[in-house]
């Protein structure tokens, strides 16, 4: 009998094709792959998933509400692992986020399982970033990060360990006042990782994707993936296009996503005159993107806000594609990589580092850490070590 590994997630990319959502999902497909009897506990969903063999097993708590934590969750997941057969088969039972939080009270019953939190952020680093917007409904909603943290303080020391999926988590986990709720020496970073054979650096459909979407060989086309949310930078993006069209007139801008800031996308759009040079794309599945970025020459990404490793950028490096960014991500700047002020965007440095970049070979320049294989890898090795 294959060891177990039970993965806790309110919600997954057949919910909504969020950042947390794809990194769970990953991790669960990949560890199947590797030989592990996965179980992903979720909420229901109406999405269909394609059957495959190297899927795990997905569980719908129904009758709750979807994709959010609700009482029923924490009533049901608890029914759930109380009962759960053959518990010393169990090697890993993984919350992401507080997916878990109501199973940890039966985690001696598991005497083989290591109880692991894959955390994406923390409630004091919400409250911080809320204030820091100085909106008022984002403020009041803070209320709810204050209950979080006492919520965190209830079940982070019965983890075994605290997955951070990247730098600023793991600072925020380790620093006041988080600190005073988490151990330390619990923390261990895993940063996100990329199927690097989805989002490879081939471009064997270059040709054909453009000639579908009626776009020239000769033309430079950019591409933006991400929610069209005001937060995420999409109109800085279409600001930094529009400057850039100037000189290169048979530029193209492919924008990826859906969301509630589409209309006013689309009207300043309209208002610069650009309807049949930005193409909107509307939402595309993992593998429509990466068959998009076949097309791209350059990715754009000048969210507003501060982010750690967004996967949408981390996608593109494993594409090979040169990224235009926010100042506020936490890559460095380098050949390929350039950032800016999403308001005082330089635009003659800017046109540079196009003339730069677009006579580079593409090629993969994501770092092996956030790799898919790699990032499992380090898991598989925490079940392993992790003390109990």
């Amino acid at each position: 009998m294959a060891e177990q590994v039970l993965i806790f997630a309110r919600s997954l990319p057949f919910h909504h094709l969020g950042g947390m959502e794809v990194v769970a999902w990953d991790l669960a497909v990949q560890l199947q792959v590797t030989g592990f009897d996965v179980k992903v506990i979720t909420t229901d969903f109406d999405a269909e998933t394609v059957p495959s063999e190297h899927y795990p097993e997905i569980i719908k708590i129904k009758n709750i509400p979807k994709a959010q934590y609700s009482p029923g969750w924490w009533t049901e997941t608890e029914k759930l692992i109380a009962g759960w057969d053959h518990k010393e088969n169990v090697s890993a039972v993984i919350s992401i986020s507080a997916g878990a939080f109501s199973t940890l009270k039966y985690k001696p019953g598991f005497p083989n399982a290591k109880f692991i939190m894959q955390a994406h952020g923390t409630s004091v680093g919400e409250l911080l970033s809320k204030l820091k917007t100085r909106q008022i409904k984002k403020v009041l909603s803070s209320v709810k990060n204050v209950m979080g943290f006492y919520s965190d303080a209830k079940h982070y020391r019965h983890f075994d360990r605290i997955v951070a999926v990247g730098d600023a988590v793991s600072k925020d986990l380790t620093s006041f006042p988080t600190n005073m709720i988490c151990e330390s020496n619990k923390v261990v970073k895993i940063e996100n990782g990329i199927d690097e054979h989805l989002f490879s650096d081939a471009t064997t459909n270059k040709d054909v994707l453009r000639e579908q979407l009626n776009i020239a060989p000769e033309s430079l086309v950019f591409l933006s993936a991400s929610r069209l949310h005001e937060q995420k930078g999409v109109d800085k993006n279409i600001e930094l296009f529009s400057q850039v069209k100037n000189s290169r007139p048979n530029s193209k801008l492919l924008i990826c996503g859906d969301g509630p800031y589409e209309p006013q996308l689309r009207k300043k759009v309209n208002d610069l005159g650009m309807e049949r040079d930005v193409i909107f794309m509307g939402a595309k599945t993992r593998a429509q993107l990466a068959n998009l970025m076949q097309c791209a020459d350059i990715f754009l990404f000048l969210t507003k806000r501060v982010e750690g490793l967004p996967l949408n950028v981390l996608e593109a490096m494993s594409a090979g594609l040169p990224l235009i960014i926010s100042e506020h991500l936490t890559f460095s700047a380098g050949p390929k990589i350039f950032k800016c002020n999403p308001n005082d965007i330089p635009t003659n440095k800017v046109q540079s580092f196009i003339d730069d970049v677009t006579r580079l070979q593409r090629e993969s320049y994501i770092p092996v850490k956030n790799t898919l294989s790699y990032s499992v890898g380090e898991y598989i090795s925490l079940f392993k070590r992790s003390s109990k």
